[in-house]
């Protein structure tokens, strides 16, 4: 069970903060059941969930596990085929998405880049299912990675590009 201020991600909410574990008085809610009062870290509102929610829920990762994926970001290969089906591809990244696994969302936006430079390279541009799924996965992954890392969202990527730009210096 979560405590009062713990971080955690929540379904496709992203980072929440928990803010309170609660019984609600709502008509037709149990009102013994247990809530926790969830406050979405990027966004206006309040998201209450029962305790024993069915819908994903997990901790935030640590810092050092955040240092870790990203140094293992130069090694993961973009995966360039799969579907072309956009209700296909669609299926597939919301799958990624809702595993809220950081590997699986760095796999997606690494793969999408790749399709992106190489429809650029044939003068073509990127199709709106890939953009909006590789947006998508950054606004989780990013956010989870400025919780762990203690530092504003907007400066996640610049902390990956310096990590990463670093690690190559020592190779």
């Amino acid at each position: 069970m979560y405590q009062v201020n713990d971080y955690v991600v929540y379904g496709n909410e992203g980072v929440c903060k928990v803010e309170a574990m609660e019984k609600l008085d709502i008509t037709g809610v149990d009102a013994e059941k247990l809530y926790y009062a969830l406050q979405p870290l990027y966004r206006n509102g309040r998201v209450y969930t029962p305790v024993d929610t069915k819908i994903f829920m997990r901790p935030v990762i640590s810092k050092e596990i955040a240092d870790e994926l990203i140094d293992q970001i130069p090694h993961i290969q973009a995966e360039t085929g799969g579907p072309t089906n956009a209700s296909l591809l669609k299926e597939k990244y919301t799958t990624v998405l809702q595993s809220n696994d950081c590997e699986d969302l760095i796999q997606l936006i690494i793969s999408v880049y790749e399709k992106g430079r190489i429809a650029e390279t044939k003068n073509k541009k990127m199709g709106q299912t890939d953009k909006f799924f590789m947006r998508k996965a950054e606004e989780l992954l990013y956010g989870e990675f400025a919780v762990a890392l203690d530092i504003p969202r907007n400066q996640v990527h610049a902390y990956i590009e310096q990590r990463i730009d670093s690690i190559s210096k020592i190779s």
